[in-house]
């Protein structure tokens, strides 16, 4: 996990303290949260969208 390591990362380089990152790795960070939030919700809706499937299909069948 990328974002994982990075955030243990800065924790463990200055003290957990996010203010007190330059501009440009608070950006990095809030990126990489963002990617990785956004596939959690893709891969959401795509089990989500199966799972009606299967239920349809049973239900018509």
């Amino acid at each position: 996990m990328h974002v994982i390591e990075k955030l243990r990362d800065i924790w463990t380089r200055y003290g957990g303290g996010f203010n007190s990152l330059s501009r440009s790795e608070q950006v990095e960070i809030l990126h990489g949260v963002w990617t990785f939030s956004l596939a959690l919700c893709v891969l959401a809706c795509i089990a989500t969208l199966v799972v009606m499937l299967v239920r349809l299909i049973e239900f018509l069948a």
